[in-house]
């Protein structure tokens, strides 16, 4: 029996900046350049953040579009939008470009992160027994949630659903029950490091006790992320177990591996997933698994 096919999603830059890692993207062209690459390596997705030249965030909805538009010109790739939420207030704001995506069919997102539940990201400073902050809590309530669905859905874009933790699954499961988000969900299973004591380690262990917590009467698939972590205990329990990874330098420089591109880091666990016996879906094949339609191909595209 063959097994699942196996979808890598590229995180190429959140709001990480260049002081380790060099090579996270900043400007459009340099985000669609990584595009590029991670396609080449075996990527279905990518996740990306608007960003200004010099690394701070982007909050113009036209820098989305800018960024949506070269990666379609030049890749397959499912393009899943980020909403800004640690940094943009109110939920018509935050989805403010997502709607203005919808309206050009060569900018549009496929997809876009919902985080289905709150958590306190405030960053522990172990070495001095002290909290770098006190105060940021990340809040999303049901009522946010449920607005930023239905406002994805009437702008033809299908919510990627973040969990920090097992309640959130508790809520995907509830909120996939009343037809908020629809099947098949995609869940993201977020692990923490670096101080973020409002996630999952990334240990074998951990990561168990996740993924056993997933809806079963539900049709999904899931992934695994880690923000500030090592994700490789939870990326081959994903690969043995039938999940999916998503993974690059936005969420962790990857030291050990020598700070490498979002393009190598891709190629990296791409390689081990084959390990595995996974073999890759292209993009049009997780379109399929995810629910999506296909590309429409009369999109014009250059040369890459």
């Amino acid at each position: 029996m063959s097994k699942k096919k196996f979808i890598i999603l590229a995180r190429v830059n959140e709001y990480k900046m260049r002081d380790l890692n060099p090579h996270i993207p900043f400007t459009p062209e340099e985000i669609a350049r990584d595009a590029v690459e991670c396609e080449k390596a075996g990527a279905a997705i990518i996740h990306f953040h608007a960003r200004q030249p010099d690394g701070a965030p982007s909050y113009e909805p036209e820098v989305y579009l800018d960024i949506a538009r070269r990666i379609r010109e030049r890749t397959d790739l499912i393009i899943d939008s980020t909403l800004g939420q640690n940094t943009i207030k109110g939920d018509e704001a935050r989805s403010a470009h997502i709607v203005r995506m919808g309206e050009d069919p060569n900018a549009r997102a496929d997809m876009a992160a919902i985080d289905v539940g709150s958590t306190n990201l405030d960053v522990y400073d172990a070495a001095n027994k002290r909290f770098e902050t006190t105060e940021h809590t990340y809040v999303n309530t049901v009522k946010t949630t449920m607005f930023l669905a239905e406002r994805m859905h009437a702008n033809g874009v299908r919510p990627h659903l973040s969990c920090w933790g097992i309640p959130f699954l508790r809520q995907v499961d509830a909120l996939l029950d009343m037809g908020v988000f629809r099947e098949p969900g995609f869940v993201q299973l977020c692990f923490s490091g670096g101080g973020i004591v409002g996630g999952h380690r990334c240990t074998t262990d951990d990561a168990l006790a996740y993924i056993r917590a997933l809806p079963t009467s539900k049709k999904i698939e899931w992934t695994v992320n880690g923000k500030e972590c090592n994700l490789l205990p939870a990326a081959t329990l994903a690969m043995e177990l039938g999940g999916h990874v998503s993974i690059g330098i936005g969420d962790y420089e990857y030291a050990e591996l020598g700070y490498p591109t979002n393009g190598e880091i891709v190629a990296y666990f791409a390689k081990l997933a084959r390990a595995y016996g996974r073999e890759l879906a292209t993009p049009a094949e997780a379109r399929a698994m995810l629910g999506l339609p296909p590309l429409d191909r009369a999109i014009t595209r250059v040369a890459s």
